[in-house]
């Protein structure tokens, strides 16, 4: 018992307690203030954990905390079982009943684990938020967090995945330290499964790619490396044939993540030209790829009977776009070296334009069809101003092309933010379609329609970074390098989409758009091209 109390104590009321002691300040200003600091994220985090721990009814969008019983079944957690089902719907629960991270930690017998859980979940619901209603379908990271207790390679993926992003979102050392770590033995294991025929086409290591891209946008290892497991996840696709992508988990592989496959097989160029070794050449030369292939369109599709969104809609004219551009790079090539005669150059530009005619055409096509006459409503204009009130915001300027005056123009406002993202890559793949201005080579677009559609793209960047949820800002990394490549060096335009990159980089500790997203260039040396 402790001496305070004992009886004697309680009968000696009129004694006076000793004098308090006060402790000299022996740490220097900048010590307390990284302690304070700390005080602050261990609060930040006591808050995530009653959240993961279903403490909240925010609680329904994170996953409920799993571990393992001595059988190796799957249980629900000692923190999960405390709480009942009917106070899980209930009102929040007051302050002093909520449990603190370090009672928590200090109760669990693996507290470790409950820590990474929780390290999850903000991977989770940064890449993976809900409700999904309000901006479309996102890739279902959620039931890919729940394969971790039967995989070794999945589990060490999630652990890296969310060490590095929490440790670079809130810019602590030891937590992204711990996840190099785990990146190291993540790639040992992803290694070892992709020398196995059968396992290197599996769930898991499709699984296991994406988590890559996802790293990599924060650890930028070295230069390509986005585009190597992009490409690498599209092989994997490829052998795995689309009758294995109709339903559940194995379907949002390929259909919540189509816009990012099909544009790195729209973005392959010069700058992966070194990857070609790596991965299938197929792929890597900017030609005619599987996704362009009927069932790929249709399979996918074919299991629930559940129709295509205006995006997927776009994207079934995207995947046609890569062996254009074969074409395109071929004819570039002969034009520079002069490896053709003169009549079978003419004969193959008629092609090559013919051809980007037909896309443009197909691209006006579903803008009239599908974003004109969208369910929910059409873009709309605003004041630049009464949409975000941030400071920091880059401020958009562009250049009157009749008086040559500058001039801050309208925003674009959309009803929701799948047609924001479709409009925005419809922009950007009208752009790739049209060829540069300089070559003359191919001819759809005048300067002046390529220069107005890339500050659409721009005047609708306000709107989108306002509404768009969690971390998906990453699906805007083509659509802002197409805009930033079609704008020529010195331009105020330009000199805006670079401050957005930096903007964005800063924000969201995103190294991929501190590098201004140069892994989505859709630039082209003639020189390079085969």
């Amino acid at each position: 018992m402790d001496e305070s109390d004992s009886p004697q104590n309680e009968t000696a009321p009129h004694l006076q307690p000793p004098a308090k002691k006060f402790r000299r300040t022996l740490s220097c200003l900048s010590c307390q203030k990284r302690k304070v600091k700390l005080q602050t994220k261990v609060r930040d985090l006591e808050q995530r954990l009653i959240k993961q721990a279903g403490a909240l009814p925010t609680a329904s969008s994170t996953p409920p905390l799993t571990e393992s019983s001595p059988d190796g079944k799957c249980t629900t957690s000692t923190i999960d079982r405390k709480v009942p089902a009917e106070q899980k719907k209930s009102a929040p629960i007051t302050a002093a009943r909520r449990p603190m991270l370090k009672d928590l930690l200090a109760s669990s017998p693996t507290p470790g684990k409950l820590l990474m859980e929780v390290f999850v979940g903000e991977l989770i619901n940064g890449f993976s938020p809900d409700p999904s209603s309000t901006h479309g379908r996102v890739f279902d990271l959620r039931s890919a967090s729940e394969r971790r207790i039967f995989s070794p390679l999945l589990s060490s993926g999630f652990s890296a995945a969310a060490l590095i992003f929490v440790g670079q979102r809130d810019q602590h050392l030891k937590i992204t330290a711990a996840g190099n770590s785990q990146y190291s033995k993540m790639l040992r294991l992803l290694q070892g499964a992709v020398n196995q025929p059968e396992k290197s086409k599996s769930t898991e290591v499709l699984t296991v790619v994406v988590l890559l891209t996802i790293i990599e946008a924060f650890k930028q290892t070295y230069p390509g490396a986005i585009m190597k497991h992009q490409l690498g996840g599209l092989e994997i696709l490829r052998i795995r044939t689309p009758y294995r992508h109709r339903s559940g988990f194995e379907r949002s592989l390929f259909v919540d993540l189509r816009m990012f496959w099909v544009s790195s097989s729209v973005n392959e160029n010069d700058s992966s030209a070194n990857l070609i070794s790596q991965v299938t050449t197929a792929i890597a030369s900017r030609k005619k790829t599987f996704l362009a292939n009927d069932d790929w369109k249709t399979v996918p599709w074919s299991g629930d009977g559940r129709q295509k969104d205006i995006l997927h809609s776009l994207l079934d004219i995207a995947v046609d776009i890569p062996s254009f551009l074969g074409s395109y790079d071929t004819l570039k090539f002969a034009v520079r070296h002069k490896i053709l005669p003169q009549d079978q150059v003419l004969s193959e530009q008629q092609r090559v334009q013919a051809a980007a005619t037909e896309l443009d055409r197909r691209l006006e096509l579903w803008h009239s069809l599908c974003a004109v006459e969208y369910e929910h409503g059409y873009m709309t204009e605003t004041s630049a101003h009464s949409i975000t009130s941030n400071d920091e915001f880059p401020r958009f300027q562009c250049c009157d092309l009749c008086t040559n005056e500058i001039f801050v123009p309208t925003s674009l406002i959309y009803p929701d933010l799948m047609l924001a993202v479709s409009m925005c890559l419809y922009r950007a793949l009208r752009l790739v379609v049209s060829g540069s201005s300089d070559d003359g080579l191919v001819t759809v677009l005048r300067p002046s329609e390529r220069y107005r559609i890339a500050v659409d793209i721009c005047r609708s960047m306000s709107y989108y970074l306002h509404a768009v949820p969690g971390f998906l800002v990453s699906r805007i990394m083509f659509v802002l390098r197409v805009a930033f490549d079609t704008f020529t060096d010195g331009m105020i335009e330009k000199t805006f989409v670079q401050e957005l990159f930096a903007y964005i980089g800063n924000k969201y500790r995103f190294l991929v758009f501190m590098n201004n997203c140069s892994e989505s260039s859709t630039a082209v040396r003639a020189d390079d091209a085969a």
